[in-house]
């Protein structure tokens, strides 16, 4: 099965399509953004998402929702050029998780009944990526040790101080901050915006190192699990929780299983050890029977477990 995305610039009637293999439940696999409160970053009101995002010192707006069943797109101001409409394809790849192979998921786990339930249950939900490997760094470092609900809001602060805002028809948008913008920030601001002094010092840190050029993480996205995590490791912040979620959140890998999430291994211990807390290792000796699915797994283990608690 396939499907296209009409990629449509405002007052452009030459549409570019995307195409992608398998179904694509719109409102489930965008839940994440609007079920644990705002993200200043990746706005949806569960029928629209928006992301600003920038090309050449410019901040465009980019805009995804259902049309006839199908997502379309849009990139406000209209520039009709092909880089931008080349950068608004891959950030809708991404966060709609579309070079995931859902219908070689689905086959592989038809013999396991707790998996078939669920992805009927949750037919078409796609993993969301980050559009941008340092974003998912920061989110995952703002997200440490704290509730979703409470990340959400720091995090959103942080975007809402620190990004560029881009004013359109009289509503405000916030890009990202950059490495640069957050490299210079102040310890006690960050402090004011509610996070810990170590979370500060972390995310200050890691935009330095970025900015400095001591850490390329295009660089990344070809590089081995065990080259990802010697390289990230090094900074401070980072330990194995936070790789585990950039490789399957930023860089989507399939194997990719992170064990050490107290929300990944209720879901497991939940579905499949009746409750009984499992040792972290077991756990990802347990999950290798789903290899290269093993994200898509998690993420639906994730959903069967939350969803409508």
């Amino acid at each position: 099965m396939s499907s296209l995305i009409n990629l449509k610039s405002a007052g452009n009637n030459s549409p570019t399509s995307l195409s992608y293999s398998g179904p694509l439940n719109f409102g489930l696999t965008l839940r994440r953004y609007q079920a644990y409160g705002e993200d200043a970053a990746n706005r949806f009101d569960g029928v629209t998402f928006q992301k600003v995002f920038q090309f050449n010192g410019s901040l465009y707006l980019l805009s995804i929702s259902e049309d006839n069943g199908k997502p379309a797109l849009t990139v406000h101001p209209d520039r009709r050029k092909i880089e931008i409409q080349n950068i608004a394809e891959s950030i809708a790849r991404k966060i709609l998780g579309l070079d995931f192979d859902l219908l070689g998921f689905y086959e592989m786990i038809k013999g396991d009944s707790i998996l078939k339930s669920l992805t009927e249950r949750f037919h078409g939900m796609r993993p969301t990526l980050s559009a941008d490997l340092f974003e998912i760094l920061i989110t995952s470092i703002t997200a440490q040790q704290i509730n979703l609900q409470f990340a959400f809001t720091v995090r959103s602060r942080l975007i809402r101080r620190y990004g560029e805002m881009l004013n359109y028809h009289g509503e405000k948008y916030f890009a990202f901050p950059t490495p640069e913008k957050l490299s210079r920030a102040r310890v006690q601001t960050l402090r004011n915006l509610q996070f810990t002094e170590r979370k500060a010092e972390y995310i200050i840190d890691l935009s330095k190192r970025i900015r400095d050029g001591n850490l390329n993480l295009t660089n990344l996205q070809t590089a081995s699990g065990e080259e990802i995590h010697e390289t990230l490791t090094r900074s401070r912040g980072i330990g194995r929780w936070t790789v585990d979620w950039f490789l399957a959140r930023g860089l989507g890998r399939g194997s990719a299983f992170p064990a050490g999430d107290l929300g990944v291994a209720k879901a497991v211990q939940h579905f499949y050890f009746n409750e009984e807390k499992q040792p972290e290792e077991k756990l990802r000796d347990f999950a290798k029977r789903w290899g290269e699915f093993t994200n898509l797994a998690t993420h639906y283990l994730l959903a069967g477990y939350y969803i409508d608690k």
